[in-house]
């Protein structure tokens, strides 16, 4: 047993000009194998790594990228990419939340027509007036008007003094409050002068 061992070491020493071992035609390659197997596993990546280093240049002076290398970029320019973009969409988010400040009603009032209809309350008391300003604001409100005049008078002819303007003011700033008047003033500017009212109805969404 002994002599075959030795015949069999003897035989793996002799190589054949390619340095390929040449076995004997008894030979048992049990033997061989296993001392081929002892080859760790790590060994043969940095075997590999070591390879790719002595062969970092190509022909021409082409530089040969590792990878693995290649990877890692690709890995880094993706992270990067989405952090833009997700940087990008909070910044439109933070736009469009962004409200547009309302226009001012002294902008509006410059949108609006002269007067469109009218109304005469020479010869009304308190009450009539009251009544008929309310149901006449309401009634051109439901049309679509935008601005009113209301004549009350400047009170000449009454001993008491005027009392229409007082009790029709009242009344357009009671239909302010309920959002169907956004403003109004006296023709003369100045009530003690005026004997009629220019009344402005909320009338946006139809002017917008």
């Amino acid at each position: 047993m002994a002599d075959k061992i030795k015949k069999e070491k003897k035989g793996l020493k002799h190589r054949n000009k390619n340095d390929l071992p040449v076995f004997d035609a008894d030979h048992d390659f049990l033997i061989a194998f296993e001392k081929n197997v002892q080859t760790k596993p790590e060994s043969l990546e940095n075997t590999y790594i070591e390879s790719f280093k002595k062969n970092q240049t190509k022909k021409q002076g082409i530089k040969v990228t590792d990878p693995r290398q290649t990877d890692h970029d690709l890995t880094q320019s993706h992270e990067n990419f989405s952090e833009l973009l997700e940087e990008s969409f909070k910044k439109r988010k933070v736009k469009s939340v962004k409200k547009t400040s309302p226009m001012s009603v002294k902008k509006r009032l410059k949108r609006y027509p002269s007067v469109e209809a009218e109304l005469d309350l020479h010869g009304y008391n308190t009450i009539g007036a009251q009544m008929r300003a309310r149901s006449f604001i309401s009634s051109c409100k439901h049309k679509g008007f935008f601005t009113l005049r209301i004549i009350v008078g400047k009170g000449l002819h009454s001993d008491a003094g005027p009392v229409l303007p007082d009790v029709v003011e009242d009344v357009v700033r009671e239909m302010k409050k309920l959002d169907q008047v956004i403003f109004y003033e006296w023709d003369k500017k100045k009530k003690t002068r005026s004997g009629a009212l220019i009344v402005y109805l909320k009338q946006f969404e139809q002017f917008d």
